[in-house]
């Protein structure tokens, strides 16, 4: 128990969580419930606040609603409140259609929602380093840049502005197991996650423990460092480029930007791209099918001055000495 706890505890120091109110999201799983028993016995120590949220996502019909009456039952058990959430008949279509970032969406959705209500201006979630690790490999194996492989943040502002912590994600999860085992504790088992017809399980299941046995048995650590290289990297980049766009910015309106091409001159290029995602990013413009390709062609408008179309309805256009950025919808 021991050594799980003070990990726990470094986790904890890291992401400032002294005398905070969390609400603690609690899935039935391994690493959710682990998370909260170590929370419960470190609560005195840090001066926490625990409260419980658990999410009916209705992914696996009367599965869903045991697991949400037995983490219910153990915040009982435990003498915290517990706040449970269903989905809405109107999105289980979206949920129950195989829509992974929709349930996903709607978690933080009633996670945020719920931390609001319970007056908690925190939320801890349970990914672990293992997670870190599949994620990092993930984003590398579809492509990513250097934002993608820093992977998942340990601290974030959500949209709500909550503060989203991860304090396990240093954390192996043969020691989050080892600890349920050690003080004896049930949790909920999530049969979909051994579907290997799905990316992310045939990582966890078949290329990591190849890449351990036959490649290097401290994989994971190496991903997580990455992880952290990358996180410090992007960090200086995306500040760099914030600095840029506000010096080039000439008029910013919803749905139209007008870019001072003269202090881009001299640029580099990979600022310049990065500028650009800031743009799109402050814009709250759509970013799904925005890839290297596209970043790249914004950066040649700065040469070739030819419209180009982008998706989501996004032209850019050369027009005198500006960058005329549009959006039709």
């Amino acid at each position: 128990m021991q050594p799980f706890l003070d990990e726990l505890r470094e986790g904890l120091q890291r992401c400032h969580l002294a005398g905070s109110r969390l609400l603690v999201a609690v899935s039935g799983g391994a690493d959710s419930v682990a998370l909260l028993r170590g929370l419960v016995e470190l609560a005195p120590e840090f001066s926490l606040t625990l409260v419980v949220g658990h999410l009916n996502d209705r992914l696996r019909g009367a599965a869903c609603a045991a697991d949400a009456g037995w983490v219910s039952d153990l915040a009982a058990t435990l003498e915290l409140a517990c706040e449970i959430g269903t989905v809405p008949d109107e999105a289980v279509g979206a949920v129950t259609g195989g829509h992974e970032n929709e349930a996903r969406r709607l978690r933080y959705e009633f996670l945020q929602q719920a931390a609001a209500k319970l007056e908690c201006p925190v939320i801890a979630v349970a990914h672990t380093a293992d997670d870190q690790a599949e994620t990092v490999l993930h984003h590398l194996l579809r492509g990513t840049g250097i934002a993608g492989l820093r992977g998942i943040p340990a601290v974030r502002t959500t949209e709500s502005g909550t503060l989203l912590v991860r304090p396990l994600l240093w954390m192996r999860r043969t020691l989050v197991e080892a600890f349920l085992q050690q003080i004896n504790q049930p949790f909920c088992t999530d049969q979909t996650n051994q579907d290997l017809a799905m990316t992310r399980n045939r990582l966890r299941h078949v290329v990591l423990p190849m890449l351990r046995e036959q490649i290097n048995s401290q994989v994971d650590l190496a991903l997580c460092r990455l992880a952290e290289q990358a996180g410090e990297i992007d960090e200086i980049l995306r500040s760099a480029a914030k600095e840029l766009l506000n010096s080039c910015l000439q008029d910013r309106q919803p749905k139209t930007c007008r870019i001072d091409v003269s202090k881009l001159k001299n640029q580099p290029r990979h600022l310049v791209r990065e500028m650009f995602r800031e743009l799109w990013q402050q814009q709250a413009w759509p970013r799904q099918g925005m890839g290297f390709d596209h970043w790249n062609r914004l950066v040649d408008l700065l040469v070739m001055r030819q419209a180009v179309v982008f998706p989501h309805q996004i032209e850019a256009r050369f027009q005198t000495e500006n960058i005329l950025i549009l959006r039709y919808c």
